[in-house]
């Protein structure tokens, strides 16, 4: 053979060789989202965090579905913190930095559990599309500056019926905003049990979060369908969830905080 046709074929292996993806390269491609997720999940359990700390021992949420647009009005003018607290702005801010961790664990759980960890991003996409598009803190932040600008019974008429359909939509603890919430906690059960079955996270932390959004979910529904149990499901199951999921949390962003340094394959 000469050596021309050597060095061809040498050229030609050298070629190959360069368009096949390295291993550590495709992880390190990764690393920048892993490490967001890290970040966006520690945003996640803050928010979270500051929810229960806000509201521990008050009783507004327990009156969800019961009160007015009028009655909401006079909350956000009393103070408007207060307003859009009480209607779930925390619950947005959980769910937008919930995203990056979706995105998170479905590239860890790409080659292993692709299809499964897809689905759970989507019933979490869908669910906090849902919830954020039909939530009513912002809204009725808005109709109450209106509401109180008005200078005739007409005008605030209108803008109190605007407020009850708003409320109609996305009222936390009310069928309104169900779907959008029940959507996030199953989408997190099933990231859980994708996680227990990837073995790229601690079987503990997997079981942490299956126990964990369970008993949120179970809360979710029993404050929004049997307000009468509250305080029971608020105990039982509000309060240990929430333990749970900000333990979750906090192992979930250590595992992909490691991820983002880490240059071997997972």
């Amino acid at each position: 053979m000469s050596s021309r046709k050597i060095n061809k074929m040498n050229t030609q292996a050298i070629s190959i060789d360069q368009a096949k993806p390295n291993s550590k390269t495709i992880i390190s491609q990764w690393n920048w989202l892993y490490t967001l997720g890290g970040a966006a999940a520690l945003t996640a359990m803050l928010a979270n965090l500051l929810d229960v700390l806000v509201g521990f021992g008050g009783t507004e949420v327990v009156t969800y579905g019961t009160k007015s647009a009028t009655d909401w009005f006079a909350i956000y003018q009393g103070s408007w913190l207060k307003g859009v607290y009480a209607l779930g702005i925390l619950n947005i801010v959980y769910m937008v930095a919930m995203l990056p961790v979706y995105f998170a664990l479905l590239g860890a759980h790409l080659r292993r559990q692709a299809i499964t960890s897809a689905l759970a991003t989507i019933v979490f996409l869908v669910g906090m599309s849902i919830y954020i598009s039909n939530n009513a803190a912002i809204p009725l932040l808005v109709l109450s500056n209106k509401y109180a600008l008005a200078n005739t019974d007409i005008q605030k008429n209108i803008f109190v019926a605007a407020g009850e359909a708003v409320l109609a939509r996305g009222e936390d603890f009310t069928p309104g905003s169900f779907i959008g919430l029940f959507f996030s906690g199953i989408a997190a059960i099933a990231i859980s049990f994708v996680m227990l079955r990837g073995r790229i996270f601690g079987k503990a932390t997997a079981c942490i979060g299956i126990v964990g959004f369970t008993f949120l979910s179970l809360f979710t529904i029993l404050a929004t369908f049997v307000p009468a149990l509250y305080t029971f499901a608020f105990y039982i199951f509000g309060s240990l969830g929430g333990i749970l999921a900000l333990t979750w949390f906090d192992l979930v962003a250590r595992r992909l905080f490691q991820l983002g340094r880490d240059e071997q394959e997972v």
